[in-house]
């Protein structure tokens, strides 16, 4: 029986294929095995980078920028658990099995099957999510033993930080308003608008309180309340550039002069412009209070959780540094 010149001609693309195929998952397969760094015994594979980078969907720019800050951390916790292991700790397997079924209700909603789904589309099985939640487990409880004792940072030590660091307890200046607003209606013009508020003026000069003329005229949403927004607010609060420079020009007690107001609008982005409608505010300025610097009793605990997260970095890091230091380490990240 012949062969024609069609189906060896076939047979041989196929051939060339499934070679080529196999040189190329080959080649991958070697370059997911490739040693990155070797900690005592253990050696980390480029795979074990590459799919951590994966999960968190990096760009290959990214992958090649950040790759050695992945291997560090690898490192980290490697020696974290030897240390661990050579104290002769374990971790309970209750204690494993209770934050895996946290984490399965946190970020799944208990559906088991999505979870499955996630690790398969990440490349990863259950054991090996399993042995990376006791690895985290393990290296949080030791890095937690590094933390400082509050008894540790002492008085002395919240004063100085206090004193060299001014700038982190600054308080803005802030003004107490009252508003009366006529607001367009059935599109009424600036003319119409600037009459009324000219009208409440007018009253207010006769002797009628502020609050009272608030209370009976325009349509602010605190005219139930005399006009008060209730609020002492800072110049950054105030998101009207009209308003803000308006009312922080005002002596306290003063009322101003009409003036008109661009409407602002939220778009869907959270961004803010201006909607094309406008309004005729009228402010008085009930209280101000300058700029000045938070009393230290008020932020003593402040400055003492900042202080034992600069300790507890600075011990975890010198920890860290002492592992490394007694262990054998090297590094060969692939070329970029």
């Amino acid at each position: 029986m012949k062969t024609s010149n069609s189906t060896i001609r076939t047979a041989c693309l196929l051939s060339l294929a499934i070679a080529c195929l196999s040189t190329s998952l080959k080649a991958e397969l070697i370059e997911i095995n490739r040693v990155v760094a070797k900690v005592n015994e253990r050696i980390v594979t480029w795979g074990e980078i590459d799919s951590a980078m994966t999960r968190l969907n990096f760009s290959d720019e990214e992958r090649a920028q950040r790759a050695p800050e992945f291997v560090d951390g690898k490192i980290d916790r490697l020696l974290s658990i030897a240390a661990f292991r050579e104290k002769g700790m374990v971790i309970p397997e209750t204690f494993i099995e209770q934050e895996y079924n946290k984490r399965l209700i946190r970020d799944f909603n208990g559906d088991r099957k999505l979870f499955r789904d996630v690790l398969r589309s990440n490349g990863q099985s259950q054991l090996e999510f399993r042995k990376d939640l006791e690895e985290q487990i393990i290296y949080t409880h030791m890095l937690s033993t590094r933390r400082r004792l509050k008894e540790e940072i002492s008085p002395e030590k919240v004063e100085k930080y206090y004193r060299d660091h001014p700038d982190l307890f600054k308080t803005a200046a802030k003004i107490g308003l009252r508003e009366i607003v006529f607001s367009q209606i059935a599109g009424e013009p600036k003319t119409v608008l600037l009459q009324q508020a000219g009208k409440v003026l007018e009253e207010l000069k006769k002797g009628t309180s502020f609050e009272a003329l608030a209370k009976n005229n325009g349509q602010s949403p605190f005219r139930e309340k005399g006009g008060d927004w209730g609020v002492m607010v800072s110049e950054r609060e105030i998101r009207s550039e009209e308003i803000r420079e308006k009312a922080f020009s005002l002596k306290e007690g003063e009322v101003s002069e009409p003036f008109v107001v661009d409407i602002l609008q939220r778009n869907e982005d959270g961004t803010v412009r201006k909607s094309g409608k406008f309004a005729v505010y009228v402010l008085q300025l009930k209280k101000r209070e300058t700029s000045g610097r938070k009393p230290l009793d008020e932020v003593r605990s402040e400055i003492e959780r900042s202080l034992a997260a600069e300790f507890e970095s600075q011990s975890q890091r010198q920890w860290l540094g002492r592992l490394k230091k007694e262990a054998y380490i090297r590094v060969s990240l692939p070329e970029k």
